[in-house]
């Protein structure tokens, strides 16, 4: 009777044994996932940091500047530019690309438009009652566009409901654009 006593406490002991290891590499894992480091890697970098506090008066330092922007390239901007101007000219024109009218005699205005590229955008767009989406596909240049709706959606439970068209832009990278009244253009959001 004893002897099974001792066996049962052991068992429980490497059973906890176990469980313990699991949860710690399960905590390591997820803190590599999470920062991409190991924890060990961060208390080295703060004691060396704190090893080179004495830093000789003539030794160069760097400062980095978290809060800088950093400056778009030529073709950032003109991509931003594009957009801008697309964005604007879509926001006149919603009541003629929206394949419904809008409910009791309201008028269609844009809430924000998401971007898969240059060329293919989502739009979503509402009367004050109801809000709808339609995916537009955007040619030519700057005061001379073409527009082709491509899909049209309307919301459902936990996503947009493709009612007509294609959605060819489904699980693309989307960059949001909201009107920003301060500014008085559309502002990029992510």
């Amino acid at each position: 009777m004893a002897l099974s006593a001792k066996k049962q406490k052991a068992g429980r002991v490497a059973i906890f044994a176990v469980l313990l290891a699991v949860l710690i590499f399960a905590w390591l894992g997820s803190y590599w996932l999470k920062y991409h480091n190991w924890p060990w890697n961060d208390i080295k970098s703060a004691v060396n940091n704190a090893k080179n506090k004495n830093i000789p008066e003539n030794a160069t330092t760097t400062i980095q500047n978290n809060e800088a922007k950093i400056e778009p390239s030529p073709e950032q901007k003109n991509s931003q530019a594009f957009r801008q101007a697309a964005m604007d000219d879509l926001s006149g024109k919603i009541g003629q690309l929206s394949p419904v009218q809008p409910v009791l005699g309201g008028h269609w205005f844009v809430d924000r438009f998401w971007f898969a590229d240059d060329n293919d955008v989502y739009i979503e767009y509402e009367d004050g009652h109801i809000l709808r989406r339609i995916l537009v596909s955007v040619d030519g240049q700057e005061g001379n566009f073409k527009y082709k709706a491509v899909g049209y959606f309307e919301p459902g439970e936990n996503d947009w409901i493709l009612k007509q068209g294609k959605d060819t832009m489904i699980g693309k990278r989307l960059d949001l654009y909201e009107f920003d009244q301060a500014k008085g253009e559309w502002a990029k959001k992510n």
